[in-house]
């Protein structure tokens, strides 16, 4: 098999981009252009899709040498050991969201694991495998970054060389680990990497999953413990 093209492979692919919404357009255009955007956005907006999107796009126009998928589940360590196999099948189990991800875009899973990974053009992997990697010319998607401590999020971003493209997504209000609610990483490195003029944060408004995931996703507990519902 060749080189995965974009607008090749997906002739689609202008009609998903003309299809994004005006707060996707402008995170899109951010993950093209800036060395780091950060996206706090709900379940549904598209965070995951839209920054492998652009990740292939990188690729393919030979602007990074490959794409890096960092995955933080919660609990990681512990649902590690409890799952078979060696590290490498373990980590397997939460790369899902990316193989989702690349199907939108009309890539099928078998396409990734025959040409993209032998290749090493594409990483899949939890922040374990990162202790001691430098990594440069590549386009690091940081998914579920509300589930990373401080000192997680820390041990990726200062592996990155300026070379890299860094997209750091995830939700505050889908945090599972109560450490990680606490300590608040994602939200105060967003603030402290978008002090400088090579990141941007870029919100996303819009949940297309549908109205049971809209409802759903509008009910909130507060710090309180209260619960409200966010029209």
């Amino acid at each position: 098999m060749g080189a995965y093209t974009m607008s090749h492979r997906n002739p689609n692919y202008d009609g998903l981009l003309k299809s994004l919404d005006k707060y996707q357009k402008r995170y899109y255009d951010s993950l093209m252009h800036n060395p780091v955007t950060c996206c706090n956005a709900k379940a549904g907006s598209g965070k995951t899709v839209i920054a492998v999107m652009a990740g292939l796009q990188l690729l393919e126009q030979g602007k990074v040498d490959q794409i890096i998928y960092v995955r933080f589940p919660d609990q990681m360590v512990q649902s590690l050991g409890s799952l078979p196999g060696d590290l490498a099948e373990k980590e397997q189990y939460y790369m899902d969201p990316f193989y989702d991800a690349c199907e939108e875009l009309g890539i099928q899973k078998d396409f990734v694991d025959e040409v993209y990974i032998p290749k090493n053009q594409i990483v899949l992997c939890t922040n374990i495998t990162f202790r001691g990697i430098n990594i440069k010319n590549a386009f690091v998607i940081m998914d579920e970054s509300q589930n990373a401590s401080f000192k997680e999020l820390k041990l990726v971003l200062t592996r990155l060389h300026d070379s890299c493209h860094c997209a750091l997504i995830g939700h505050s209000c889908q945090r599972d680990n109560r450490k990680c609610e606490r300590e608040g990483a994602f939200e105060m490195y967003i603030h402290h990497l978008t002090k400088k003029p090579f990141a941007a944060e870029t919100p996303l408004k819009i949940n297309y999953r549908g109205e049971i995931s809209q409802w759903a996703d509008a009910l909130m507990l507060n710090e309180k413990g209260d619960y409200t519902i966010d029209a």
